[in-house]
């Protein structure tokens, strides 16, 4: 059942990918199915994030199958048992419904009012020379390289060819274990105690390196890995304003955001006291409920 199952969606997959029709046969396409109910290749594809697909398609999607089978069968037989009539079902049901309700009318004012909320370079810009002391680093910061690799033969030609003077994006692409997480990381400044947080034995060694000097392999959770620094921003520096825009423009868009929401939720609070909607209990008779 497994094995024919890989196969089966191994075509399907060649098929939806050669295919002009690619949508429409896999909205068709049952991969699995339990009393009627009918889970199509396409409902898996829109729920299985993009980087699970692409690490590997077969076994993903017929994981995620397998999990949808056993899903199904206890929803079928939770309601064929009843829980769906009782008492705390339909409590939590209320509460459900209710914080998705508030959570929609959040993003709906965002939507109705993108226009106001975004941010121009210009504005930040200005944000941060009003607000310039705030922004003095409290510990070293650092821009870092960071490969690994599955074997430690790909690691030493990766540093040899560095070495060289190769194109650190070619090198990466060649022959780290995660390319695009890895660059995208190279490009980013890091507190020192979260440069490769994760990998212990790398931040030990950031913490003791300079500019342009590269680690020792170190081999670490199966796989092996190398850094080299290549920025510093030491402890009550001003860090670079290109560094520091994009993050000014998204915490004046979150501060917008969370300002027009609230203004817009106080009005409704305020329209529904004018209507004589609400009815409050005071401090007082809540403490005598309570303590007497």
């Amino acid at each position: 059942m497994h094995s024919r199952f890989i196969i089966n969606v191994f075509f399907l997959l060649l098929l939806l990918f050669s295919c002009t029709e690619k949508r429409s046969s896999a909205d068709r396409t049952v991969i699995a199915s339990v009393a009627g109910e009918r889970l199509t290749l396409q409902n898996a594809l829109d729920d299985i994030p993009p980087e699970m697909i692409k690490e590997d398609s077969i076994q993903t999607i017929y994981s995620y199958a397998n999990q949808w089978i056993q899903s199904r069968i206890a929803i079928d037989h939770a309601q064929r048992i009843g829980i769906q009539n009782t008492p705390e079902f339909n409590k939590k049901l209320e509460r459900y419904r209710n914080q998705l309700l508030e959570t929609l009318l959040i993003d709906n004012i965002i939507i109705q009012n993108e226009t106001e909320l975004e941010v121009s370079r210009e504005e930040a810009q200005n944000y941060y020379q009003s607000n310039r002391e705030q922004f003095l680093l409290d510990e070293k910061y650092i821009r870092f390289r960071h490969l690994t690799t599955d074997t430690r033969a790909a690691a030493e030609n990766a540093n040899r060819e560095i070495m060289a003077g190769l194109d650190w994006e070619e090198v990466v692409e060649r022959y780290s274990a995660e390319p695009e997480l890895q660059l995208r990381h190279s490009t980013q400044f890091w507190p020192i105690s979260l440069a490769a947080y994760d990998l212990p034995p790398v931040n030990q060694q950031l913490r003791i390196m300079g500019i342009t000097e590269r680690s020792p392999i170190i081999f670490f959770r199966g796989q092996y890995h190398w850094a080299q620094i290549m920025e510093v921003r030491t402890e009550g520096e001003y860090p670079d304003l290109e560094w520091l825009i994009p993050q000014i423009e998204q915490w004046l868009k979150h501060e917008k955001t969370r300002r027009l929401t609230n203004g817009y939720l106080r009005n409704l609070y305020l329209q529904a006291e004018s209507n004589n909607e609400i009815e409050l209990i005071n401090v007082s008779e809540l403490q005598s409920l309570i303590y007497h």
